[in-house]
């Protein structure tokens, strides 16, 4: 019953380096600007480096961690997100900022499975370098960097699965009544050992 869009999403690490047509890369982004945000503030950003300019990639790849390095190299393009801290109206804190840029980021990520396209989500990198090469503004704080192509074609699979990936069961994640009392709908659905 899970639409197949959800569950063939996978974290590749074996990219494939074509470059994508701009209006794929388009969509992507138009998929992320329709998630639905607190005091609909959108508090996401993108900074976007294809492969069409190698150097701006590089610099991009940068700012990884040296073991996303080795793999992200091959991806078709970057993405560093970023998140408003502040609510534009008032400038306080938008407790909501990162959940927001969460859902963006997802919309995103299912745009591009439907398109046959892979993303892979990074939190290994270096905020500061991001915060100083990019110019970022105070109110905005790096959340995740992409990395997003097509598969590579190769004889060995090098993708995380539900095989090799280790999901909480949904007993451990969905409550009633109290944090750690597993909701009785699965109970009642038998499908508490899944």
């Amino acid at each position: 019953m899970i639409n197949n869009i959800i569950t063939k999403r996978k974290s590749i690490r074996d990219f494939d380096s074509r470059l994508l047509d701009e209006e794929i890369i388009t969509s992507l982004f138009e998929a992320a600007r329709r998630a639905p945000s607190a005091f609909n503030e959108q508090p996401w950003r993108f900074i976007l480096a294809d492969r069409k300019n190698e150097a701006d990639f590089k610099t991009m790849l940068d700012v990884l961690v040296e073991k996303n390095r080795e793999w992200a190299k091959n991806a078709a393009a970057l993405v560093i997100v970023l998140s408003k801290k502040q609510l534009s109206k008032n400038e306080r804190l938008n407790k909501h900022y990162m959940y927001d840029t969460a859902s963006a980021v997802a919309n995103l990520t299912f745009q591009a499975n439907s398109l046959d396209l892979y993303v892979h989500q990074m939190g290994g990198y270096d905020a500061q370098s991001i915060l100083e090469k990019y110019l970022v503004p105070n109110e905005y704080e790096p959340a995740v960097v992409l990395a997003i192509g097509r598969k590579a074609i190769s004889d060995v699979e090098k993708t995380l699965t539900d095989l090799d990936v280790k999901r909480n069961p949904l007993h451990e994640i969905l409550f009633e009544n109290k944090f750690g009392e597993p909701h009785s709908i699965l109970v009642n659905q038998n499908v508490m050992n899944n």
